[in-house]
């Protein structure tokens, strides 16, 4: 039995959930956005903006999924498969629908008023039908991909949620595959803990981003309809994660390495945008040029998983007030984020002001607002039952230490 508390994967798992403020807000600040999603964005833009989305978006899902994998194995470990289900039902699908009726109209409402601002110059809290439909038809026709999901239902940045409860049915595979493993667990050990296991990683990942334009996932996986390539190349990295949780000295090895990834990270992501671009530039035509994108993007994203999960296992593997009020806030702040960042967004369009200091702005406000409400009308109410299973007390964490979370606390497991 597993009863160890990891922190450092805690403050990490928390850390993606934050990082969502920034990846979204850099997108209303994109001088070029992708083919896939040629959005509106702010007249105050910059090519800085373009790197930070492409930075973060290039390990923060594949990273997240790999922990949620991991907290599921423990999960599954500690209450067995049937009991997870239950326990992600409650925790993970209970607050899908509830947002989908909640946060997602809001969310919807004011990405299309940030968009009609930044196209057409009108402000509108709620938006004509004639102004929505000429957004979307400019949208589509700057689209390489036209058509191909007119008409689907979008859940924004719910999609995530729901993905988990498609992976969630792989546990009865995951376990299986470990148990298939068993006979061979010193060698595979052995082959984990080899720095040059992560090419393996690396080619298994670039085949799953070979339907994708640029070898990157930036299309298709927002929407109802499920996306099989989608959940292909997503359900790899939570069914990974799965497995590491059984070959747990395969982390310790990253962390002792965390230099040497770092610099195959700095090497690997300039290559892999360039590739990216160049690809997208000849709309995936030319094989060669897509064949390396997805070499380079496979390789890219399991680099920075490595540096990541080693970072974290060697920085900030200890218990912490910052930790632990990261880790318990992160869910609430993912949930709201969205709404929050597109109404700064809109509401500043007006204004000509530089790029970085909007970002900025719509950042702290969205951060602001959502710590706040999760510190006083969250933590201590039923709103933290139905997300965590449990109500919290926690203080601020620069006032004073803080009790120390259970051992098992439900946000452990991947929420």
């Amino acid at each position: 039995m597993d009863n160890r508390r990891y922190y450092g994967l805690d403050a990490l798992r928390g850390g993606m959930m934050m990082l969502g403020i920034v990846l979204h807000a850099a997108m209303l600040y994109l001088a070029s956005p992708p083919p896939t999603m040629p959005i509106p964005t702010d007249a105050n833009n910059s090519p800085v903006f373009d790197l930070v989305f492409h930075f973060i978006h290039s390990f923060r899902m594949p990273t997240f999924f790999v922990l949620s994998g991991f907290f599921t194995a423990l999960l599954v470990e500690k209450r067995g498969a049937w009991g997870t289900l239950k326990n992600r039902a409650a925790r993970i699908l209970a607050p899908l629908v509830a947002g989908v009726f909640t946060i997602l109209p809001l969310t919807v409402l004011f990405m299309l008023d940030f968009m009609i601002a930044a196209r057409y110059g009108i402000f509108e809290l709620i938006p004509s039908r004639a102004d929505a439909m000429a957004l979307a038809s400019s949208v589509a026709a700057r689209s390489i991909e036209v058509d191909k999901h007119e008409g689907e239902v979008a859940l924004a940045h719910l999609w995530f949620l729901y993905y988990l409860c498609y992976f969630y049915l792989l546990i009865p595979i995951c376990r299986w595959l470990v148990t298939l493993s068993l006979p061979h667990e010193g060698k595979l050990t052995r082959l984990l803990v080899s720095p040059w296991f992560l090419a393996v990683f690396a080619l298994y990942t670039a085949a799953t981003l070979w339907p994708f334009h640029g070898g990157q996932v930036q299309e298709g996986f927002i929407f109802l309809k499920p996306h099989p390539p989608s959940l292909l190349c997503y359900g790899s990295f939570f069914v990974l994660g799965y497995f590491f949780h059984h070959y747990r000295d395969f982390l310790q090895a990253l962390a002792r390495r965390v230099p040497a990834w770092a610099l195959l990270s700095a090497v690997c992501f300039p290559l892999a945008l360039y590739l990216s671009h160049l690809d997208n530039d000849v709309r995936g035509k030319d094989f060669a040029l897509h064949l390396a994108a997805v070499l380079a993007n496979g390789l890219c994203t399991w680099a920075l998983i490595y540096l990541f999960i080693g970072g974290a296992l060697r920085l900030f593997d200890r218990d912490s007030p910052w930790i632990q009020y990261t880790s318990q806030s992160s869910y609430w702040v993912f949930l709201v984020h969205m709404p929050l960042v597109n109404l700064a967004g809109w509401w500043l369009v007006r204004y000509d002001l530089p790029a970085m200091l909007k970002f900025l702005l719509v950042c702290a406000f969205t951060a602001v607002i959502a710590l706040l409400t999760f510190h006083y009308w969250v933590q201590k109410t039923w709103l933290s039952s139905f997300l965590h299973g449990r109500r919290f007390n926690l203080d601020w964490p620069w006032r004073k230490p803080q009790v120390q979370m259970e051992s098992i606390a439900p946000s452990a497991s991947g929420d």
